[in-house]
């Protein structure tokens, strides 16, 4: 039942969904580590975005786009991730020079980032043509 619900489940939605889950796994990961392993906090966020980065790409891989998981494509989605955080510094930055609130700006970011992630995701990460 699962899996049918899935199938008519538009992959945005889909890329939505886990995007959810997936910022949850990097908070749970990031605290466990600040709290109880006491480490830094720099240090804990990279760790956390590199457990949810992959976590994200397998379950993009696996649920959005079904196709088989690879280096290559994971260096990819790596990179477009890289990608999605550099222009949300940079959206950030224009619309606090810009004189706006930095609530303002994030709105921007969270309309414009995962629209944008999700198109480099499908048509470049889990292109059929690449």
């Amino acid at each position: 039942m699962m899996r049918k619900l899935l199938d008519r489940t538009p992959e945005f939605v889909r890329f939505g969904m886990i995007g959810v889950v997936n910022t949850l796994v990097h908070g749970t990961v990031l605290s466990c580590l600040v709290e109880f392993a006491h480490v830094a906090v720099v240090l804990s966020n990279m760790v956390a975005f590199m457990l949810s980065n992959l976590f994200s790409y397998f379950m993009n891989a696996a649920v959005t786009f079904r196709t088989p998981p690879s280096l290559r494509s994971y260096m990819k989605f790596f990179s477009a991730s890289l990608v999605a955080l550099a222009l949300t510094l940079l959206i950030s930055w224009i619309m606090e020079r810009l004189g706006f609130n930095y609530l303002q700006g994030f709105l921007v970011v969270i309309v414009l980032v995962p629209a944008i992630s999700f198109l480099a995701v499908k048509l470049w990460v889990f292109s059929p043509k690449t």
